[in-house]
């Protein structure tokens, strides 16, 4: 599900966007999905994982072939799910237009966790969309602290249609920006990484209809069983 030239792209790079990796179909399927789940879940700004595991149709997301094959074409039969969210944002919104960080530092250019961002309405610069600055997965180095909030030389606007997905290195500079327009910004975000990560929100159960005739497979993406013998391997085939 992954072409040589988006791996190395996206090695080189530290994000990737995928056009059309949902299609018109499912667009419209996640739309009344993500709309019909906030309304029961999303009180707080937010849907987390626990929550949103519940719902079989977010189940199903998680091993959706054009996510999960790209995935696994990093780190093979290692795929774990570590987080899982729903985000809102809309125009009363008062988010500000740059907030540069990293999600993850860790010395070295290979990436260990990926935030994959499907997008639900179309990302104009207008909408907010996110922003990175290629090549800073690469060491520890973090964002100026006196310029969290301002344009960096060299940032990259995620821009995509309804459907496209933006990968980024979990270490890279990225921000989220502001919704000016008149209507929402819908977001899925898929946090994949090695099994052996902690998981986020560890003292959160995973709800019991996560793991109702669970497949192996889905056990391995819930990090709720181990893909292997112990912690003396390193096997990145998919298995």
């Amino acid at each position: 599900m992954i072409t040589a030239a988006e791996k190395q792209f996206f090695h080189e790079q530290g994000y990737l966007h995928v056009k059309g990796l949902l299609n018109p179909d499912e667009v419209a399927f996640y739309r009344a999905e993500f709309d019909r789940i906030w309304t029961i879940e999303g009180k707080t700004g937010r849907v987390w994982q626990y929550q949103l595991l519940k719902y079989q149709s977010f189940l199903d997301l998680i091993e959706h072939p054009a996510i999960l094959g790209r995935q696994q074409a990093i780190f093979g039969d290692q795929t774990q799910l570590i987080a899982y969210d729903l985000l809102r944002q809309g125009p009363e919104n008062s988010a500000r237009e740059r907030s540069w960080h990293r999600d993850f530092t860790f010395p070295g250019d290979r990436p260990l966790a990926i935030n994959t961002i499907v997008y639900l309405d179309e990302m104009s610069e207008a909408r907010g969309p996110t922003r990175v600055v290629p090549g800073t997965h690469c060491g520890e180095q973090y964002p100026p602290q006196d310029k969290l909030n301002e344009p960096l030389p060299g940032e990259v606007l995620c821009l995509g249609a309804a459907g496209d997905a933006c990968l980024i290195n979990g270490a890279i500079w990225h921000t989220g920006g502001k919704n000016k327009t008149a209507g929402l910004r819908r977001g899925i975000f898929l946090y994949y990484g090695y099994w052996w990560l902690k998981r986020y929100n560890e003292d959160t159960s995973l709800p019991w209809p996560a793991l109702v005739n669970a497949s192996e497979r889905r056990l391995h993406l819930l990090g709720v069983k181990m893909p292997g013998r112990d912690l003396h391997m390193y096997e990145p085939r998919v298995g």
